[in-house]
């Protein structure tokens, strides 16, 4: 019964870590975004498809998407 419970405990915990991950992933895409020096058009752009798909748009951006025009 304890190996199980230390077993929740440890996925809970992953869990919570890949959530803050996450999310400084995507508040630091976000601030980035803002502060690029992207046309308007294209920051909207950015933004939308960030805020539909939060984990792979941001990694799509940070990887192809800085300071180049779609």
């Amino acid at each position: 019964m304890s190996i199980l419970i230390i077993i929740l405990f440890i996925g809970g915990l992953l869990r919570f870590l890949m959530g803050i991950v996450w999310f400084v992933l995507i508040v630091y895409t976000l601030m980035d975004l803002l502060r690029s020096n992207l046309p308007t058009n294209t920051k909207l752009l950015w933004l939308i498809v960030i805020l539909i798909a939060p984990f792979l748009g941001s990694i799509i951006y940070l990887v192809g998407g800085r300071n180049k025009q779609i």
